[in-house]
């Protein structure tokens, strides 16, 4: 809802103007784009090794015992 009334989308409208409509193609591949690079940054800066994840798992299985 944010994004549409950033781009002048008019719901009572019968038709968008040209601006309107380039701009929702523009938003429909800069939102993914954007939140696409901030996931893999995030997952970037995530400092998991194999190592680290079978001590993980090796506590987990102490608390809980073996699934």
């Amino acid at each position: 809802r944010l994004v549409l009334s950033l781009i002048g989308f008019d719901g009572d409208a019968a038709t968008q103007t040209a601006e309107t409509l380039t701009q929702l193609r523009i938003a429909d591949i800069v939102i993914p784009v954007v939140t696409a690079a901030l996931a893999i940054w995030v997952m970037w800066k995530y400092s998991l090794t194999e190592e680290r994840a079978r001590e993980i798992k090796a506590e987990l299985e102490e608390r809980r015992g073996v699934l």
